[in-house]
């Protein structure tokens, strides 16, 4: 009998312990995890914690904590290249040697140009507070490997313009920017996507263009500033635009002809109406059309713009700042014309 007591007690103890254990081994689902106020530290990895409030849907709560997360990452990878990135930018650019009309090409084809997206971005967590009603993301970044697929996108394009640059240098200059200017767009995407490979890199290390793709990317930039063109007025309210045009191109860095072979003719006219008098004020609404023609006579481009003056002195102050205005506005849109419609 002491023998069935002894036994029973053994087995009523071991089944209390593993009832014991049971109830330890199985976490609290609700309970918050660490990540919440301990951010992750792990070699060659990357996070970020971003919470919303979570009053109404949590899933939308999440889908905006998720973004926050996100944009927490990022910024604390940017405060590790802050030093080196705009170096190695300017470097690659020559933004200090280039006119104004290759900056404008430039920046005309950036704005065209997405910002590329940060890769291999993962949720590693999320929890909701149901008490306080805050959700709560985390989110992850394998660095060396968002960095080698970045590379390899990086590698494809420079061999896109290692094929671009093999296009003969002794044909005329508008020849070979037609074959060339398509580069631009594939340099800014190489940019982009140096800009992303410099941030997740451990060592912010930024992909080098070779000395093909720098060369080509100087060439571009130098048959810009060689292009020579001739200027045009097709009607006598256009002679006023003459000097104005002559100005805003040769301060862009055109090369102006009146006489000679051009790389492409620019045939202008204008409309200066008769001003409206407003308050003591003369008001001139300016009108203008442009038509690029290229040396054989093919017309590559047309356009239209206005421009307004305004003065309280006189009727003519009006007209010229509006023929200055409408000039410049003639002149900027040239560069949006040489990427568009060039080829």
């Amino acid at each position: 009998m002491a023998f069935q007591l002894l036994k029973s007690s053994v087995i009523a103890a071991s089944l209390l312990l593993a009832a014991c254990v049971s109830t330890q081994a199985k976490p609290d689902a609700h309970a918050q995890p660490d990540w919440v106020v301990n951010e992750p530290n792990q070699a060659g990895m990357a996070y970020g914690v971003g919470s919303a409030p979570a009053y109404g849907n949590s899933a939308d709560a999440l889908a905006r904590a998720k973004d926050l997360a996100s944009y927490a990452l990022v910024q604390k990878l940017r405060v590790t290249v802050n030093g080196s990135f705009t170096q190695d930018v300017q470097e690659n650019r020559r933004t200090g040697k280039e006119t104004e009309l290759v900056q404008s090409v430039r920046n005309t084809v950036s704005s065209k140009i997405p910002e590329a997206d940060l890769r291999n971005l993962e949720v590693d967590g999320s929890w909701v507070d149901e008490k306080n009603k805050v959700a709560y993301i985390l989110v992850k970044l394998d660095r060396v490997k968002a960095e080698q697929q970045l590379r390899r996108e990086i590698s494809d394009i420079d061999m896109q313009l290692t094929e671009l640059a093999q296009t003969p240098a002794t044909l005329p200059t508008l020849q070979q920017l037609q074959k060339l200017l398509p580069a631009l767009a594939i340099f800014t995407k190489r940019d982009r996507l140096a800009d992303q490979a410099q941030l997740v890199s451990v060592n912010a290390r930024r992909p080098q263009p070779d000395d093909v793709v720098s060369g080509l990317n100087n060439r571009i930039s130098d048959l810009l500033d060689k292009l020579v063109v001739t200027l045009e007025a097709d009607n006598e309210s256009a002679k006023v635009l003459r000097p104005g045009l002559v100005e805003q191109l040769t301060k862009t860095g055109l090369r102006i002809t009146e006489t000679g072979n051009a790389d492409l003719r620019l045939h202008f006219s204008a409309e200066l109406p008769a001003p409206v008098v407003r308050g003591g004020n003369y008001y001139v609404l300016a009108n203008g059309s442009m038509r690029v023609d290229d040396a054989s006579g093919r017309t590559l481009s047309e356009f239209q713009k206005e421009a307004k003056g305004v003065s309280s002195a006189s009727e003519a102050v009006a007209r010229q700042k509006a023929a200055a205005n409408l000039a410049n506005e003639l002149g900027e849109e040239f560069a949006v014309t040489l990427v568009e419609k060039i080829d």
